[in-house]
């Protein structure tokens, strides 16, 4: 490649850093232009920098634009207002920024001076955060993104990387860099691999080769190694879905969500159905969970669905149990239905069994919908990396099944919606879209998620980041169960999704909903558990009214409505032991309140 020997003649190159000591004897015969009026290098990073950048194109002009004074630490309204300083300034060729941010709370504003810099002729080259995460400008499909990697023996030797948003893996060793006051630093990280990307680039610029996929082409071309990764995705990751009237079978516990929430759903449900000569036939759906319903609906026997009626969607919740004890195979009886009149079909339990049947089905034009998380999935192409969340997240634990986690979250939803707020939700029921929430983890009862570890976690910051991205002013996530193991002895009893879920998600604040029989020993321990593992604050307690008989049920079956003198003791009782305000689940005036401690506590 015959720009290998440029040394950078007539390219113009900002550094946006901490400032340039021009008076290191490095740097007396760089050519360097001060665009800020303070020219002291306070912190040294810059200095270092741009003795790397000069080592290699000694003829270079470089732009000393200072943003760094005290540390590295920026704001994006800080760095959308550098680059457009910039972009009046002159036509650069290249623009070096060795650090971001990672919480980006105006992702869309700062993409866009980055492509008008770019489609104006400019290359930009950004470090990636230091600690790890993802960060912009670096990650833009726009911006030449370096990383760091221990095993990139010196600056030049460095890997290319494609389908991935880190385009550069650099030096990563330790360097010996002049710094402030006369003095050296042994330093490394990928604001330190990056200036060697941005010397490569000025170099390949000076020989007139321009755009963003000429520059990334020629470094392709001169990597020490190349890495490629694939870039597809899981079929079944497709949402676009819509229903007008959907009938729902069976009437089960993950379909009551459905009638309590009715509030929430963009559809009407024109029945509801059970096996025949199940008990609840014939039972009202507002008498069995006690709520208000207007017109009443009547549990009907699935022998009178009208297949042949304006309904579009059947949604089918989990009947794994219903199959084994009456040998049917139920979900099959329904795709062959749906084939046969042409329904749309939403399920509960995953159907990658009846891969030929849902193909026919969606052959006719119907969407099929179940929700599964596999290793197809997950994002190798990060390569650890997270995202970071840039608007307020609200978690909803708890210490045991059964306490209305999901009911709170929707409830919250809800009235945060009717608050005028954009509210963005995760769930991890597989009814959650129906709901509206924007992504679904589907790993409560028969999860359908096959993926555990660092895939897992990997895969929900993910489905943060989708949520976060669409500019929502609050998000929502609810766990499962409970949070840490309440015995030992069984692999069941540990407690590793929902770890997997709080690293994920990393919430800002949790509601920890509790029983009014919890022991307080087991409640401190999970709010010790969740407030050391992450950066977070339980806010408050949610507790639900019912007590459950455990001694001889361990499903805790048998369950009893607590009066109001017990209640307003146990609730008083755990605001004492804990410090922390207890709400009663299922109350307006409560749920009222704890919104408003939501609201206060990110104020």
């Amino acid at each position: 490649m015959k720009w290998k020997n440029n040394k950078g003649k007539g390219i113009k190159i900002a550094i946006i850093d901490s400032g340039i000591n021009d008076t290191r004897k490095e740097l007396t015969d760089a050519r360097i232009i001060h665009l800020k009026d303070n020219k002291q290098d306070k912190i040294g990073h810059g200095t270092a920098v741009a003795s790397i950048i000069h080592r290699f194109v000694p003829s270079a002009i470089f732009y000393d634009y200072m943003l760094f004074k005290k540390d590295m630490n920026v704001t994006t309204e800080e760095l959308i207002f550098a680059l457009n300083e910039l972009f009046k300034i002159r036509k650069f060729d290249v623009i070096h920024l060795s650090g971001g941010v990672v919480q980006c709370d105006d992702l869309k504003n700062l993409y866009a001076i980055c492509k008008k810099l770019v489609e104006a002729g400019t290359i930009i080259v950004s470090a990636f955060d230091n600690e790890g995460s993802i960060s912009y400008p670096a990650a833009f499909d726009c911006v030449i993104g370096v990383d760091w990697y221990e095993k990139c023996p010196n600056g030049m030797k460095y890997i290319y990387v494609e389908n991935s948003p880190i385009n550069i893996l650099g030096v990563g060793s330790l360097q010996k860099l002049p710094w402030v006051n006369d003095e050296y630093k042994l330093v490394a990280g990928s604001s330190f691999a990056a200036p060697y990307i941005t010397a490569l680039v000025a170099k390949i610029k000076e020989s007139n080769i321009t755009g963003l996929s000429n520059v990334l082409t020629e470094l392709k071309k001169n990597a020490w190694k190349n890495v490629v990764y694939n870039s597809s995705k899981s079929s079944n990751s497709r949402k676009d879905f819509l229903i007008e009237k959907a009938i729902v079978y069976p009437f089960n516990k993950e379909i009551h969500s459905l009638f309590r929430n009715s509030e929430l759903l963009s559809f009407k449900i024109k029945g509801i159905y059970e096996p025949i000569h199940f008990r609840k036939v014939g039972a009202r759906v507002d008498e069995l969970l006690g709520i208000t319903q207007t017109p009443h609906m009547m549990i009907r026997s699935e022998k009178d669905i009208q297949w042949d009626s304006d309904f579009d969607t059947v949604i089918l919740g989990h009947v794994g149990l219903i199959s084994s004890t009456t040998d049917r195979d139920i979900i099959g009886e329904f795709i062959e239905k749906c084939i046969l009149y042409k329904k749309h079909l939403f399920a509960f339990d995953s159907l990658t069994t009846y891969t030929e049947k849902i193909d026919e089905l969606r052959k006719q034009g119907c969407f099929v919908y179940f929700p599964k998380i596999t290793k197809a999935d997950v994002a190798e192409n990060l390569m650890g990396k997270l995202y970071g969340i840039s608007v307020p997240v609200v978690g909803v634990f708890g210490t045991s099944p059964k306490q209305g986690k999901f009911s709170l979250q929707l409830a919250l939803r809800l009235y945060f919606m009717n608050l005028g707020y954009q509210v963005g939700g995760l769930g991890t029921e597989p009814s959650s879209l129906l709901f509206g929430l924007d992504e679904v983890y589907p790993m409560g009862y028969e999860s359908s998620v096959e993926i555990s570890g660092t895939d897992a976690i990997t895969m929900v910051n993910c489905l943060m980041h989708n949520i976060d991205i669409k500019g929502e002013d609050i998000i929502f996530v609810g766990s499962q169960s409970h949070s840490v193991p309440f015995n030992t002895g069984n692999i069941g009893l540990y407690p590793i999704s929902q770890h997997e879920l709080l690293i994920g998600t990393e919430p800002d604040a949790i509601i920890l909903c509790i029983n009014p029989f919890d022991d307080i020993i087991y409640i401190k321990r999970t709010i010790a558990y969740l407030e050391s593992y992450i950066q977070t604050k339980v806010l408050a307690l949610s507790m639900f009214p019912l007590h459950r008989e455990l001694e001889w049920a361990i499903q805790g079956a048998n369950t009893t409505i607590l009066g109001k003198e017990e209640l307003d003791y146990r609730k008083t009782f755990y605001e004492n032991e804990t410090n922390i305000p207890c709400f009663l689940l299922g109350n307006e005036n409560e749920l009222y309140k704890l919104a408003e401690k939501i609201i206060d506590y990110f104020s």
